[in-house]
């Protein structure tokens, strides 16, 4: 009789225990990172950003305005210089270093380049910061690009993390000489 209640008493423990799981299971957020999609023009969420892709052009050269002189920048493959405004939802930080990259539907994905500027851009909370990014790609890729915008912002433990695909829409046929990168800019209230 006693090993019988003792056979209940586990089995009732374990059921309730597996209820209980599921039950907290399907109300916590996914672990990992989810996908947002975003298109040019508007306003996405990428916690702890929100990013906004004004456009993007292909150029067979860049021209870095630097603090002296003007340099023309030439490539092996082609640049893709995408204009976009970012702001956080927080406190001052900046995206940079794996954060954004453009991808082509091959997965091939391509960072912004080191030839042209490519400093830090600080953002706040609804600070809204505006310049350009250059990438350097390959000419095949240019029809199926997407700016990948993947703030990586980590807390401690597993929380679901967000990144963003935003196509660029572009035209291997709309190819100009070249583009000048313009100076990052802090918004005035309101704009992007």
């Amino acid at each position: 009789m006693r090993r019988g209640l003792v056979v209940a008493a586990v089995t009732v423990v374990a059921v309730a225990l597996g209820i209980g799981a599921n039950l907290v299971e399907d109300r916590l957020e996914p672990y990992g990172p989810t996908g947002v999609d975003g298109t040019l023009g508007e306003d996405v969420d990428v916690y702890p950003y929100r990013v906004h892709v004004h456009g993007a052009q292909v150029a067979t050269h860049v021209l870095d305005t630097g603090v002296f002189d003007a340099t023309t920048v030439d490539s092996d493959g082609i640049w893709v210089v995408v204009d976009l405004s970012y702001a956080t939802f927080d406190e001052v930080r900046s995206p940079f270093g794996s954060g954004m990259v453009v991808r082509d539907d091959r997965g091939r994905e391509y960072p912004i380049s080191v030839r042209a500027d490519a400093s830090e851009w600080l953002a706040g909370a609804d600070i809204w910061v505006r310049g350009q990014l250059a990438f350097e790609v390959a000419p095949d890729a240019v029809e199926s690009l997407s700016l990948v915008f993947d703030p990586t912002f980590a807390l401690y433990g597993p929380l679901p993390t967000t990144y963003a695909t935003i196509p660029l829409s572009l035209d291997d046929g709309d190819v100009v000489t070249s583009v000048e990168l313009t100076d990052v800019e802090v918004l005035p209230v309101g704009d992007r």
